[in-house]
């Protein structure tokens, strides 16, 4: 029962951890005045979040399926490892320059509603985000692959999202409020890294012990 709530747990805060990041926190009225067309930004964000979730929950399964055919005990020891070195630089002992890169992803909404625009930039967020996230999303997506169930990745995925999600559904009820704050939390996205860091080792070490059990 506690490894089920520490696994569950960690892939949440994972996602929390993922909206904190300083290559996405920063710009997220950016996302909000896209958002808030049509005064319809709770509806908006819900679609923004059903994209979101088209998109990862996609991943888990098919990480979850290769998992299936590819996944051993030899492979699981080398994913953890890789996973506590991709900890490391979240933390910023360690630095790899592709992992710093983001963009925002464009496309062509002219025309469109608000409500379909906001379902694409969900579909499309992961294209430009993932890069800035790779050390969290990778971790979690190696715990998609560990049972070789393609539901079980599906559902890692969908965990994370939750946690990617939340602050996201808060910001669109309380924008006014919270987006004044903004600016004082920003200095303190270098602590949400480090957090994020020890998160992906911890998940890395019980990644190769296989003591994650659901």
């Amino acid at each position: 029962m506690f490894e089920q709530q520490l696994l569950i747990g960690s892939v949440f805060l994972g996602g929390l951890v993922s909206f904190f990041s300083p290559c996405i926190f920063p710009i997220v009225p950016i996302y909000l005045g896209i958002l808030s067309k049509g005064k319809r930004t709770v509806i908006n964000t819900f679609l923004f979040i059903l994209g979101l979730s088209l998109t990862f929950v996609s991943l888990g399964f098919g990480f979850g399926f290769l998992g299936k055919i590819f996944f051993s005990d030899t492979v699981r020891i080398v994913a953890g490892i890789i996973v506590i070195i991709l900890g490391i630089h979240q933390m910023g002992i360690l630095k790899f320059k592709q992992l710093e890169k983001t963009k925002l992803v464009a496309f062509n909404t002219a025309g469109k509603s608000s409500s379909l625009e906001a379902l694409l930039l969900g579909l499309t967020f992961s294209l430009g985000w993932t890069p800035c996230v790779g050390p969290i999303l990778t971790s979690v997506l190696a715990l998609s692959g560990d049972k070789g169930s393609a539901v079980y990745g599906g559902m890692m995925m969908f965990i994370y999202v939750l946690g990617l999600a939340t602050p996201f559904v808060l910001f669109s009820f309380f924008s006014n409020e919270l987006l004044k704050r903004t600016k004082s939390l920003n200095k303190h996205l270098d602590k949400f890294k480090i957090i994020g860091g020890v998160l992906i080792i911890l998940m890395g070490i019980l990644l190769i012990a296989n003591r994650f059990h659901f």
